[in-house]
């Protein structure tokens, strides 16, 4: 089915959018992060909201999922500190230093974006967030404009979700960067973008009157009316046990925090090019 008319009413309606203990912790040489830009540093309107929300314990189940603790310490200031290994290893560009108890402050990670990104390298990992035998997670920051990684590592230590360390680092050195490289560019250069896109591009999205879900194709020309709004200055990724290794998928999925838009980008490389292939509204 081809969807022209069908989907115009739909336009512009897709608005995306998350040993050393005690005596160590005060003598341990402290740092904070050279991109402070999500580090709260002052009060705001919304602190004394916060400040209820500390007052309420996280669900015992926040454990289960990563994406359920992760909301959770986001939220929740003391709950936060109670889940970080100090004094907190902190490398930038290879030298390592250590953030003391005492001079940790409140971050809110991906929940101070209106959206937050995910990156899958196949149709399995997508289902990787649902999967309790995952022990080991990277959450990733990444600065496209200065080219830079700034990686959360957490592990799962005794039933508990905790924060062992950050990593600063040129966003040259990841594992992923050539597909950021070209995400970036794809996001800014028109000409590049539609260069980019499969001519026959397969689209799904849902009726808004009878709320089922509607599955097509739409043309490359098509592409910009359906097209959400790309984030161009930062990514978040959230590294379940994706390694991107000889995989020549990728799929951006993009999200509010709220969970009530999202759309999904599937990418492929073809002839050493990546080409988007699907959209999911």
């Amino acid at each position: 089915m081809k969807i022209h008319s069908l989907f115009l009413a739909a336009t512009g309606t897709v608005l995306l959018m998350g040993g050393c203990k005690n005596r160590n912790d005060a003598s341990a040489e402290v740092t904070t992060p050279a991109d402070t830009s999500q580090i709260d540093t002052t009060v705001t309107a919304s602190d004394s909201i916060m400040e209820e929300q500390d007052t309420v314990a996280p669900p015992k189940k926040a454990d289960e999922f990563f994406d359920d603790f992760a909301f959770a310490f986001m939220k929740n200031r003391k709950f936060q500190r109670s889940r970080i290994i100090f004094p907190l290893p902190y490398t930038v560009d290879g030298q390592t230093k250590y953030i003391a108890r005492n001079a940790w402050k409140f971050d809110r990670m991906y929940s101070a974006h209106e959206v937050y990104t995910l990156i899958f390298d196949s149709h399995k990992g997508t289902k990787m967030s649902k999967d309790t035998s995952v022990s080991k997670v990277v959450v990733e920051e990444l600065n496209l404009e200065v080219q830079r990684v700034k990686s959360y590592h957490f592990e799962r230590k005794a039933g508990e979700w905790k924060l062992t360390s950050l990593n600063d680092q040129p966003m040259e050195e990841s594992v992923n960067s050539e597909f950021y490289n070209f995400y970036h560019r794809f996001a800014l250069d028109d000409d590049f973008q539609k260069s980019h896109v499969a001519e026959s591009l397969k689209f799904t999205t849902y009726d808004d009157d009878n709320f089922q879900r509607i599955k097509g194709t739409i043309s490359a020309a098509q592409w910009k009316d359906f097209a959400p709004e790309l984030p161009h200055t930062q990514l978040t990724n959230i590294l379940y046990g994706q390694t991107y290794k000889n995989s020549n998928l990728r799929i951006l999925s993009i999200s509010s925090l709220s969970g009530g838009m999202a759309s999904t980008l599937t990418f492929k490389k073809k002839n050493g090019e990546w080409i988007l292939t699907q959209l999911d509204n």
